[in-house]
């Protein structure tokens, strides 16, 4: 069903699933930790664009079909670090077949429980 799905439609949708960020602010360092599933595995992720700031994804952010995307914001820790950033909606630049493509992702917000 997953490959008819891909080719009886015209762009491009992949199975994305249980898609969330987590923005943080710790030692010195902001930045939002993005998670999502990817049942997909001839579809490498190349990077994710998080509220305007692309991150590139790495295999060590590969658990199973999860990635884990440490998506820095702003940070004094890395000596010279440079954000990129990017004016696309959020979403994941996927390569295939050699060919990179971008798909927009709803990422949901997990917001952390106020502290009483």
């Amino acid at each position: 069903f997953g490959c008819f799905f891909l080719l009886s439609c015209s762009k491009q949708i992949l199975d994305i699933k249980n898609q969330t960020y987590k923005s943080y602010n710790r030692n010195s360092e902001k930045g939002y930790i993005v998670t999502f599933e990817l049942n997909n595995t001839a579809i490498i992720p190349k990077s994710i664009v998080i509220n305007g700031i692309v991150q590139n994804i790495s295999i060590e952010n590969k658990m199973g079909n999860t990635y884990q995307v440490n998506v820095i914001a702003q940070t004094s820790i890395i000596h010279n670090y440079q954000v990129k950033l990017e004016e696309k909606e959020n979403g994941i630049y996927f390569e295939k077949d050699s060919k990179e493509f971008f798909q927009p992702v709803k990422f949901k917000l997990i917001k952390d429980s106020p502290k009483h």
